[in-house]
């Protein structure tokens, strides 16, 4: 997920929702970071997502590419973190990246919420804005 915020703070967003083995993820999310060069990488860090740490750290040196880190945990419930983002939706604070098929499919799955079948999209669109909005007030500090 790509979340960049403007000076009126309008965020725009790009998604990229493919499935793919754990190899893959760390090494395009490497890739990622080398191409857009955020001030913030988030990674979810409940269950088995804080093994990718290391992953994405030792590629990144690799490659020679900083990845800012900052690890995510979720101890709230997923449907009402994803709610939070219902604000900023209906006051049209999101811009979606159009033509974009993993945008598409993120923005479906937000129509289809609470009711669709995937949701994987909203949550990290609302970790994405989270990490945005901690980073702002200065609270999250990056993963050494």
């Amino acid at each position: 997920m790509k979340l960049g915020i403007d000076n009126a703070q309008v965020m725009y967003v790009e998604a990229d929702l493919r499935r793919r083995p754990t190899p893959q993820i760390v090494a395009d999310s490497v890739e990622m970071v080398r191409e857009f060069r955020p001030d913030a990488f988030g990674v979810e860090v409940n269950q088995f997502q804080e093994l990718l740490v290391a992953d994405l750290q030792r590629v990144g040196a690799e490659r020679k590419v900083h990845l800012p880190i900052y690890t995510i945990p979720n101890n709230v419930n997923k449907e009402v973190r994803i709610r939070r983002l219902g604000s900023y939706l209906s006051q049209r604070k999101f811009r979606f990246k159009s033509r974009s098929p993993g945008t598409a499919l993120l923005v479906q799955q937000l129509q289809d919420f609470p009711v669709g079948d995937h949701d994987d999209g909203p949550d990290a669109l609302e970790m994405a804005l989270r990490l945005a909005i901690e980073m702002w007030n200065g609270r999250f500090a990056p993963k050494p």
